[in-house]
């Protein structure tokens, strides 16, 4: 909110500058804090370390996007075998078959649920430190 109101200020000068105004004297000074205003307003373009920093993160999301799929890979293979296993079983050794697949299943949605949980406090952490800056 703040840095909002900040970025405004040297907008107001100008019109003050530019507009006849009823303060006598007053538009050579508003002008010349205008002029010192710009200035001194940051650049709108990145430093080189945020933008290595802002690939290095991207590569590390890639990375870890990666290794997600090939987990997911993994474990759609050996879900896929139980499934397999289990449609050829018959008596005693199907209903162990239809066991394992749901012990499977309920694994790895456990799994899946502990990585959202994980990247949602990734994210909520990255927000909050974006916010902070």
């Amino acid at each position: 909110m703040l840095k909002r109101a900040m970025s405004t200020i040297p907008v107001v000068l100008a019109v003050l500058a530019l507009s006849p105004s009823s303060f006598v004297g007053l538009g050579r000074d508003v002008r010349l804090l205008a002029a010192v205003e710009a200035q001194q307003t940051p650049s709108q373009t990145p430093s080189p370390d945020r933008s290595q920093g802002a690939q290095t993160n991207m590569a590390n999301m890639m990375k870890m996007h990666e290794q997600m799929m090939a987990e997911m890979k993994s474990a759609d293979a050996k879900l896929d075998q139980l499934v397999k296993d289990m449609n050829v079983a018959s008596g005693e050794a199907k209903i162990a078959a239809i066991a394992q697949v749901v012990n499977e299943l309920a694994q790895q949605q456990k799994s899946m649920h502990e990585r959202m949980a994980t990247m949602h406090q990734h994210l909520m952490m990255g927000g909050m430190a974006m916010m902070r800056k």
